[in-house]
């Protein structure tokens, strides 16, 4: 049992309803439910009762929420003890919750600052404001605005994602500015082997639309990028993608007509006293990615 586990187990305690945990989570109820089932199956406990689609805490769950509880409290504490002072004073020590940050910006950030060391963590979204309050880490990327109350903190707009679609030139779509749900019936695509941010929306979408993509092949990004100039399949891209990763200028990106659903803001946020080293990585991202007008840093 993991202690992601146990903050998971948690949050669904507090809110007695998968629908809402899963929302507070930011991870989807099928991946709750299981967390919940992996756990009562390692403790060999039936933890909630459940009376049709509600579910109850019971005796035993209470017990093992109560020293759940204990358990993460002491686990952060020996964090904020052990860790925070140890850490290197100079460098940037980064936390984040989505999955392009580790991939694109913080790599391209230290490549252009190799004088500046950063360590980077992936954390749960709702523990971003404990950890920079705590001082536990210097920076959050997210997509969380930390509006908790607390003055020292602070969350800025950092840029907003939006979901695309890679087409060719010799494709009939080329023509268009935007792309509907409904035009991508049929068309061959590339997906992503693993789950990809806007991968949840886009599926719902297309179900309720009853949108059948013919999916040539599920592949990882790496073999999309090495095709995509030879062949005339389609594929999804984000902004944040698309600023980083080459282009052949045989494509066109085009974003989907749904935007309010492919459109992800995220924020940077830190404490007022960390401003001057936060500061380090905001200039460069000004610096970076002004290029698109997608992305709004204030």
């Amino acid at each position: 049992m993991t202690i992601q586990q146990l903050r998971q187990f948690c949050i669904l305690a507090e809110y007695e309803n998968i629908t809402l945990a899963s929302k507070a989570l930011f991870i989807t109820q099928p991946a709750l439910s299981m967390v919940l089932k992996n756990v009562e199956k390692e403790l060999g406990l039936p933890l909630f009762d459940r009376k049709g689609r509600n579910i109850y805490l019971n005796h035993f769950g209470k017990d093992f929420y109560n020293f759940a509880k204990r358990t993460l409290a002491d686990y952060d504490a020996l964090l904020e003890k052990f860790r925070a002072p140890h850490q290197d004073s100079d460098a940037l020590h980064f936390c984040y919750s989505s999955a392009y940050i580790p991939d694109y910006v913080l790599p391209a950030f230290s490549a252009d600052n190799p004088n500046i060391p950063i360590t980077i963590n992936e954390v749960e979204e709702k523990m971003i404001p404990h950890f920079l309050q705590n001082e536990i880490y210097d920076i959050a990327i997210s997509s969380l605005k930390c509006d908790t109350g607390n003055q020292r903190l602070i969350s800025a707009n950092f840029f907003r994602n939006k979901l695309m679609v890679s087409v060719p030139f010799n494709n009939p779509l080329a023509s268009h500015k935007l792309l509907r749900i409904e035009d991508l019936s049929g068309q061959k695509f590339f997906r992503l082997s693993k789950h990809g941010e806007f991968s949840d929306e886009l599926d719902a979408l297309a179900k309720a639309k009853g949108v059948q993509m013919n999916i040539a092949q599920r592949v990882n990004y790496e073999i999309i990028k090495k095709l995509q100039k030879d062949f005339d399949f389609l594929y999804f891209i984000t902004t944040l993608q698309a600023q980083f990763d080459y282009i052949p200028m045989n494509r066109k990106l085009i974003p989907i007509e749904e935007e309010s659903l492919f459109t992800k803001n995220m924020y940077v946020s830190y404490l007022k006293n960390n401003e001057e080293k936060a500061l380090q990585f905001i200039d460069w991202a000004k610096q970076k990615l002004i290029d698109f007008a997608d992305i709004s840093l204030t």
